[in-house]
């Protein structure tokens, strides 16, 4: 088997840490390969289902186990972020490997070695960084079996105590800054008083600085009348650090806060001569303002009136190709973990392997399944819902595409999907994928094929919206299939 699990290997029921009847909980769109298909391994790979987290600068151990309790010196372990090569730590054959280690974890990282004999496969990572925040997966790979989980790593960092000063006289009291700088993630400021109750800062800004961190401000007008001993205390989301300082302003600093008053009676007669004269100015002024409002509201309407056609054009530009395929699922091609409903509309992930036969069709050892009919001509488009479950991917793949063995998911391989891992959506695209951040995961989604332009092109159903569409590929001749893989605990039904 190749040391590097390629992008889109599904590396299969990965397990968060919630309890022992918890069977196979996330996993990737992809499948490793093995030298002989072991649908369920005989250990799990469990992690904690909180964040872990860890201040700039300290050291922190990624805590990982396997269940049932048992040695995993002789196993293959690696920890890795996003892509399985480049890792942040492999362990194999007894020693670290560091040839394919990301740059930014050389030096810092270290398998513990005395909890190895209790099934404990714990990282240290040492001197944490604002970019070491994230997912990292937990992998697990012993003969042909393998397993994963899942956590999280929140970084924090306690920035500077609160500085506290005088800014300047304003509406009467004066205006008091409190300023902290090197915090992570976004601080906190709070003003009170000495009976612990919240004032409602004047202003506040927090921004981020060079390295990352970010530096906050927040300001409150302090008048005579009110009570002039206050706090600021600043801490991050996390309340992983919270640090406070205390002041009180003396009666003196506020008998210069009115200097406006003698300022206002030197201009007031200046002011009462112009308002009369402005007032004639604004009558005329404001007949032709009103003309050029009332234009500019029509203007305004009629733009958005052409965005929305313009939007739902798009929307049946690519949601209404010529016919609307009725997909059937082959139960031949399905992996023998997947059940398939006796209209073959419908698969459940059950991972509890079914007694059918290895034949070549038989997609082995992914969670995979082909639609019954393929396309060589013409435009189509059908529907998934997503009905259970996390993982999961949706598509098209060429007839020729690999079943056993080695395989990345990915338009180089015959495979063009969208799908939903680690919580997060996404497009199987090479050599990255691509994420889509601001976009929901649908729970139906469309897959539309113009086999004769070579488009793949992908919508969400809940909000009548395009979500990806492939680069033109010329698919050749050859057959093109409805392609479908599922997460542990997934189940996925064909519309209509």
């Amino acid at each position: 088997m190749s040391t590097e699990l390629p992008q889109g290997v599904d590396q299969q029921d990965s397990r968060l840490e919630v309890d022992d009847e918890t069977q196979c909980q996330m996993s990737s769109p992809v499948e490793l390969l093995v030298k002989t298909p072991f649908p369920c391994a005989p250990f799990r790979v469990t992690a904690p289902a909180q964040p872990v987290a860890a201040a700039v600068g300290q050291d922190v151990v990624l805590p990982c186990r396997l269940a049932p309790e048992q040695s995993a010196r002789a196993m293959e372990v690696t920890w890795f972020r996003g892509h399985f090569s480049p890792f942040v730590h492999r362990y194999k054959a007894g020693t670290d490997q560091h040839v394919e280690q990301m740059a930014q974890y050389q030096g810092r990282t270290e398998l513990l070695r005395d909890g190895l004999d209790n099934g404990r496969v714990d990282l240290k990572i040492f001197g944490i960084r604002l970019s070491d925040e994230g997912n990292y997966t937990c992998f697990v790979h012993a003969d042909s079996d393998y397993e994963e989980a899942v956590l999280e790593l929140k970084v924090t960092a306690a920035g500077s105590a609160p500085l506290i000063s005088l800014q300047s006289y304003e509406s009467g009291g004066i205006r008091v800054s409190c300023r902290g700088s090197g915090w992570y993630p976004r601080p906190q400021v709070q003003w009170t008083d000495n009976q612990g109750q919240l004032l409602p800062p004047a202003s506040q800004n927090v921004a981020r600085d060079e390295n990352g961190l970010f530096e906050a401000e927040s300001a409150v007008v302090l008048s005579r009348a009110a009570n002039q001993r206050l706090s600021c205390s600043i801490r991050d989301t996390l309340r992983h650090h919270e640090k406070r300082s205390a002041f009180s302003v003396a009666d003196p600093f506020f008998q210069n806060a009115h200097p406006w008053k003698i300022a206002l009676s030197l201009v007031s007669v200046s002011v009462v001569a112009l308002s009369i004269a402005t007032i004639f100015l604004f009558k005329i002024k404001g007949k032709h303002e009103k003309k050029i409002a009332l234009q500019a509201e029509a203007l305004s309407n009629r733009d958005a009136e052409i965005e929305e056609q313009a939007a739902e054009l798009a929307w049946r530009r690519y949601t209404a190709p010529i016919e609307e395929a009725n997909v059937i699922l082959d139960p031949d091609t399905a992996h023998c973990d997947l059940v398939l409903t006796d209209d073959c509309k419908s698969v459940t992930r059950k991972d509890v392997p079914q007694n059918l036969p290895d034949i070549p069709a038989r997609f082995m050892p992914w969670r995979c399944v082909l639609g019954r009919e393929g396309f060589t001509s013409g435009r189509y488009y059908w529907e998934v819902e997503v009905e259970d479950g996390g993982g999961w991917t949706v598509g098209v793949s060429r007839e020729d595409v690999r079943r056993k063995g080695d395989i990345e998911f990915k338009p180089e391989e015959g495979i063009w999907a969208v799908g939903k891992w680690a919580g997060q959506f996404q497009a199987l695209t090479s050599p990255q994928r691509t994420f889509f951040s601001e976009i929901r995961s649908p729970k139906r989604i469309r897959v539309s094929l113009d086999y004769e332009e070579g488009r793949v092109a992908f919508f969400s159903v809940d909000e009548k919206t395009p979500v990806f569409t492939f680069p033109l590929v010329p698919f050749n001749g050859i057959r093109i299939f409805p392609w479908v893989w599922l997460g542990p605990g997934t189940k996925l039904k064909m519309c209509p």
